[in-house]
């Protein structure tokens, strides 16, 4: 039997090692400066899922950003993802002459939606829906429960039927989505018309909004789309991630899921661009990793490339 193959030594610094010591020392400074800078940030929203918080001249005000019927109309929309998701590798492909069996943890998976599909069903004619959205969920529920209840009753499903399933719920998920949307920023811009009782002239041009997704910032934002016309940032709609320029009064950003770390980001921002302006003379230089230049130059090099920019 060959040597065990040794381990590689570690590269981080070991804690007692001074230059480790010297790297918390900034760690503290830039946390202690963070706070600072947060206390005296200036009025500032921050949306983080079903809520906006809004800080302004020492108060704390609390409000709605979405209702539950946001959340009812969604998750009807996962509904047909989730079987799409349980079935995606048990289909086989439509040129196969042989059809995937179902094996028995997708049956099991199958099973529980099924069941858990069918106590909502139940539940539907209590959610205050009107006629036409009422019609439209139980749509969605019982082509669902059909497809399923087919699926196991022949052992096996084909990438074409579960293909045309998908699309076929196209029609009543757009609308479930439209819907959706229209929760989201009526919901929101009543909110913030409420606060601009709160606020003076000068506040308002010092406003500053945070928006914070539990995953990736997707292009397109509802929430940053709405902020970026009401406060005047450019706007680029659903083609183009908002940028995150120096001026820009709106940001998003992706893992931020409390107040707390909205807030801090937006100080973060607020200082870096101070920092990045003292060491570079470029403000939002801090907006991008601190070696994307010089990977550019030596990437350029090593592949004897260069970067396209974005037309």
């Amino acid at each position: 039997m060959p040597p065990p193959t040794p381990l590689a030594p570690p590269t981080a610094l070991d804690p007692s090692d001074p230059l480790a010591q010297l790297n918390d020392g900034f760690r503290a400074a830039y946390a202690a400066r963070l706070e600072v800078v947060l206390s005296r940030l200036g009025p500032a929203i921050a949306q983080v899922e079903d809520s906006m918080v809004l800080r302004i001249a020492g108060r704390r005000l609390v409000g709605p950003a979405r209702t539950r019927r946001y959340h009812e109309l969604k998750t009807l929309c996962h509904l047909p993802l989730a079987i799409q998701a349980i079935l995606d590798e048990a289909s086989a492909d439509i040129l196969s002459d042989i059809p995937a069996v179902l094996d028995e943890p997708t049956r099991t998976r199958l099973l529980e939606l099924q069941r858990r599909t069918t106590d909502v069903a139940a539940s539907l004619a209590d959610r205050g829906l009107e006629p036409e959205p009422l019609a439209r969920q139980r749509r969605i529920l019982a082509a669902s429960l059909a497809f399923i209840a087919e699926v196991l009753s022949a052992g096996h499903v084909d990438r074409e039927a579960l293909d045309a399933f998908l699309r076929a719920r196209m029609p009543d998920i757009r609308s479930n989505i439209e819907e959706a949307t229209a929760d989201q920023l009526q919901t929101m811009h009543a909110t913030l018309g409420a606060w601009l009782h709160e606020m003076d002239a000068e506040q308002w041009s010092q406003l500053r909004v945070v928006v914070g997704t539990s995953h990736m910032a997707r292009t397109g934002n509802v929430a940053a789309q709405y902020f970026s016309l009401a406060l005047g940032d450019r706007w680029e709609g659903r083609f183009e991630q908002e940028d995150e320029h120096p001026g820009r009064r709106v940001l998003a950003a992706a893992n931020v899921v409390d107040e707390q770390a909205a807030f801090a980001l937006l100080a973060m921002h607020r200082f870096d661009r101070r920092a990045a302006n003292s060491f570079f003379g470029e403000e939002g230089r801090l907006g991008r990793d601190v070696l994307a230049d010089a990977a550019e130059r030596q990437l350029a090099a090593m592949f004897h490339a260069r970067p396209e920019p974005a037309p």
